[in-house]
């Protein structure tokens, strides 16, 4: 299974310079690091485009191809945002991934709306009165109280421990490890309406 790109980063917006150019400007931990159009693009594109799409290097390139950017010019500057940060491979069901939790948290960008009215087994994040994502409770969890801990891995553990405590006995919801595999396989669900971005660790 190809491994999913995941973005790291807050977008802050577009410097223009007095020669009429412009970069789009990207925070990383305390970092600011500007980005020409493509890298833009392909940085957008790891977002996902919706709660169904997991990106990955291939699909990124395909989608990038219709946005007249070459796949080879995509997945040069896929090598490039990986090389500095603002991209990671992760396989949420291999060992880095805890490796790329220990490094990495995840920060709330919307409201947590509670349970949602048609489907009382999944929350909603989004706008007072305007929901615009739905999911699990373990996630929801996860999203809500993640920027409060040192890392995404003890967001997780946290989440576990206290799904164990009030009588959980799903392991996707009182195992760390299981856990960390849900929130990787659903984050771009999060991510592609900014209900959430990935920051390096400690620094958001």
């Amino acid at each position: 299974m190809e491994p999913l790109l995941m973005p790291v980063g807050h977008d802050v917006g577009v410097l223009h310079d007095a020669e009429g150019g412009r970069r789009q400007q990207i925070r990383a931990g305390t970092t600011v690091v500007e980005l020409s159009d493509p890298e833009y693009v392909v940085w957008l594109l790891a977002h996902g485009t919706g709660d169904e799409d997991r990106p990955t290097r291939s699909s990124v390139a395909a989608a990038a191809e219709r946005l007249e950017l070459s796949a080879a010019d995509a997945t040069a500057v896929t090598d490039q945002l990986v090389s500095v940060g603002l991209l990671a491979e992760v396989d949420p069901e291999a060992g880095p991934a805890v490796d790329f939790a220990q490094r990495h948290q995840l920060v709330p960008l919307l409201m947590g709306l509670g349970p949602d009215q048609e489907q009382s087994s999944l929350q909603t994040i989004g706008l007072l009165g305007q929901p615009i994502a739905q999911v699990s409770g373990a996630v929801y969890d996860v999203w809500a109280w993640a920027h409060l801990t040192p890392h995404l891995w003890i967001a997780c553990q946290d989440a576990a421990e206290v799904a164990r405590r009030v009588g959980v006995t799903a392991s996707d919801e009182t195992e760390a490890r299981e856990v960390l595999t849900g929130i990787l396989r659903s984050v771009h669900g999060l991510l592609c309406v900014r209900a959430a971005y990935l920051d390096r660790r400690g620094l958001a």
